[in-house]
């Protein structure tokens, strides 16, 4: 997760701006209606007030997991899990 995309502001954004941006963003998502929205806002929030972190986000970028877990959140759930049968039927050599 990058904090600034989640915010939606620059990684140079001062704290007035970060702060202003967040506002706006908890009144879209609001904890009482989307709280995994809430909660994502919040921790990138956290992130970018914490002086240490917001300086290793700006020199080296979100975590390389991170980029993967969300590709991941973006299949739907069905998509997850593909089960064995796909690859059964690459041994079995069929060609449907």
């Amino acid at each position: 997760m990058n904090p600034f995309a989640v915010l939606g502001v620059d990684d140079t954004a001062d704290d007035a701006t970060v702060r202003a941006a967040y506002v706006v963003a908890i009144r879209r998502h609001p904890p009482d209606r989307d709280a995994d929205g809430f909660r994502r806002l919040r921790e990138a929030y956290e992130a970018i007030q914490d002086t240490e972190r917001r300086l290793a986000l700006r020199l080296f970028g979100p975590p390389p997991l991170a980029r993967l877990e969300a590709l991941l959140d973006a299949f739907p759930d069905e998509r997850h899990h593909v089960g064995p049968e796909p690859w059964l039927r690459v041994l079995r050599g069929d060609r449907r």
